[in-house]
């Protein structure tokens, strides 16, 4: 998708907002943040609905787009100040030259199964099949492949990897045969695992660190809207706190953003991601080290950044929004 075309999408977005829902916001600072299906978008889901950010002046409406590099490069392009994106898609982009960098992270790694079709009784089953992910270089690439490697795989010449572009496809993928296996985080997960379907590696129970859904921006605009960005940390850091202490608000929130009616699949998942969000959500180092690593196999420049964070991450924003609350 092009910049033009992500600037149209996010015109007719705004468009489609009834006007009496945006009459009580003008005098406030709109913000439009990006995100996609997960879970680990929560805190901005329910920071939304409990009038967080309008305590301090920001009108912040979730978009969905299809994928972190997509994402990544609305922040890079301004069209987006912030927005939930995964480590693989801003350390690639980092490395690139784009102005990109990680303000705080939600979870230190989702909860991921890797899932095969019924008839797969073994990882060596899988050699010569196909399997999916939304966007090649997106979180559910790096959770694939990092399954993959658990049990035994290699990720770039055992299977043929598809790009699909959302979870629901990746879902019908695997329900019709198009592809022998995922990797899928606890909402696509529940209904197979009630079905009993097989689970060659449950990544919750590795010692993987991998920041998904952080809150990204570029370091232009944190320089240039300290207060913005301020307020908007203090605001998600209540929702991660809200979402700890009362899940049925934040079950409320999650059916809501994403359109989801199962009782079970909200109850599940919600309880899941309450477990994991930290408190203090600050970048974790060794997640950036482990994605570094895994862009290694391709991209030998990278090595230079092996033990070196900082320029992936901004801890300072974070450290003042929790230091002054």
């Amino acid at each position: 998708m092009t910049c033009f075309k992500f600037r149209i999408l996010i015109v007719i977005y705004c468009a489609l907002i009834p006007l009496n829902q945006r009459a009580p916001a003008q005098e406030m600072k709109r913000i439009h943040y990006g995100t996609s299906a997960s879970p680990s978008h929560l805190p901005v889901w329910v920071a939304r609905d409990a009038g967080f950010f309008s305590q301090h002046g920001l009108n912040v409406e979730p978009v969905q787009v299809r994928g972190g590099s997509l994402i990544t490069l609305a922040i890079i392009t301004g069209d987006l100040p912030f927005s939930g994106v995964g480590a693989e898609s801003v350390v690639a982009a980092r490395v690139a030259g784009g102005d990109v960098v990680l303000l705080a992270c939600p979870v230190d790694a989702d909860p991921v199964y890797l899932i095969t079709r019924p008839e797969i009784k073994s990882p060596l089953e899988l050699k010569g099949q196909a399997s999916a992910v939304t966007r090649y270089g997106s979180t559910t690439h790096f959770y694939l492949r990092a399954a993959l490697k658990q049990a035994g795989l290699d990720p770039e010449r055992d299977l043929t990897v598809l790009q699909l572009g959302a979870g629901p496809e990746i879902v019908a993928a695997l329900e019709s045969g198009r592809i022998a296996a995922a990797a899928l985080t606890t909402r696509y997960a529940i209904p197979f695992l009630q079905r009993g379907w097989p689970v060659l590696v449950d990544l919750s129970k590795t010692d993987l660190v991998y920041p998904s859904s952080c809150v990204t921006s570029s370091r232009a605009y944190i320089r240039a809207e300290p207060k913005t960005t301020d307020g908007f940390l203090r605001a998600y850091v209540k929702g991660i706190h809200l979402i700890r202490k009362d899940q049925e608000f934040a079950e409320k929130s999650f059916s809501k953003w994403l359109r989801e009616k199962d009782p079970v699949i909200i109850r599940r998942s919600v309880a899941a991601y309450a477990r994991l969000f930290k408190p203090a959500p600050f970048v974790p180092d060794k997640g950036i080290e482990n994605v570094v690593k895994d862009l290694l196999r391709k991209r030998p420049e990278v090595k230079e950044y092996l033990g070196w964070p900082e320029p992936f991450r901004e801890n300072g924003p974070l450290e003042k929004a929790l230091r002054d609350k």
